[in-house]
């Protein structure tokens, strides 16, 4: 093969690498710190909201979700809150995002988040993060928002693969229906002491710039943690119980959330979810090698 063959070769298989979207990142919470947190009159997140902005940033910082973002974030399960009411979920993540510098759009109701996950598969919307309301404050999940989370749970697990972060609080069925139709080995289940709750080492990787005080009792209480196959996801945060409990799970840039079942990737963090493109891709540069190597080879030309 020639130099010139050679480069093109390596330069398919590089442009193909390139042109993958690794997956984003995700934290999940059996936390209702939407309900234990508020706004000061200067305009500064504290408790279980000054959690959400930090968790906020670093989620939309891992993001890598292609094509024009139209909204930083879209809130499902909550309406606006415009003046930041304490203990309300769209207070929440609108000061969160007030304090960032970043956009929200909130879908409040079952049928406006069934819409929306027709629109964001019609492209007429491209978020960079989810943000699931949860239960425990005001303004936040109700039973039959969870049945559309839950319905559309597929899609979810889709837009996190595609570069997309997700964030999520509550307890429940409401809250998680839609994680455990990813993950029926996982049970999420109430039960948990936010006193001594601490970040795991992967906690503090994922997300840099928490700190203990951000997700223990300092912040708020805890009512639920997970146990069972996490798929691709990990603990991020144990809480206090003498026999610790995963209480916050996820990862941060690349992971994947539902892993290893067929059409799946593997329950491998921070791994780029499609790999088999990477062999197409490169199938398709050798292609292209052995063409240009026939057309050579009838025109009589030979180069080193």
């Amino acid at each position: 093969m020639t130099k010139i063959l050679r480069g093109v070769a390596a330069a398919c298989v590089l442009a193909g690498v390139a042109g993958l979207s690794m997956a984003g990142p995700v934290i999940l919470g059996g936390d209702d710190l939407t309900d234990h947190g508020s706004r000061s009159a200067g305009g500064v997140n504290l408790e279980g909201w000054l959690y959400i902005e930090k968790a906020v940033s670093n989620v939309l910082s891992g993001v890598t979700r292609s094509g024009a973002i139209t909204t930083n974030i879209v809130a499902l399960g909550s309406a606006a809150n415009p003046t930041f009411t304490a203990s309300n979920a769209g207070g929440a993540i609108g000061s969160a995002a007030n304090v960032l510098g970043k956009t929200v759009t909130y879908i409040d109701g079952g049928s406006a988040i069934n819409q929306f996950f027709t629109d964001l598969a019609a492209g007429a919307i491209n978020p960079s993060m989810l943000w699931f309301a949860g239960t425990g404050a005001s303004n936040d999940l109700d039973a039959s928002e969870g049945l559309a989370l839950t319905a559309n749970a597929t899609a979810i697990n889709a837009f996190g693969a595609s570069g997309g972060g997700i964030m999520a609080h509550g307890s429940g069925p409401a809250a998680y229906g839609w994680l455990s139709a990813l993950l029926p080995g996982l049970t999420e289940s109430f039960g948990c002491t936010s006193t001594g709750a601490t970040l795991t080492a992967a906690g503090n990787a994922a997300f840099p710039g928490l700190s203990n005080s951000d997700v223990d009792s300092n912040a708020g209480p805890c009512h639920s943690s997970f146990t069972g196959n996490f798929g691709g996801l990990t603990t991020l945060a144990f809480d206090g119980a003498t026999t610790p409990r995963s209480y916050i799970i996820g990862g941060g840039a690349g992971t994947i959330i539902q892993c290893g079942q067929p059409g799946q990737p593997p329950c491998n963090n921070n791994q780029v979810p499609e790999p088999s493109s990477v062999l197409l891709i490169a199938i398709a540069g050798l292609g292209l090698v052995a063409q240009l190597r026939r057309r050579q080879s009838k025109s009589g030309k030979t180069t080193t």
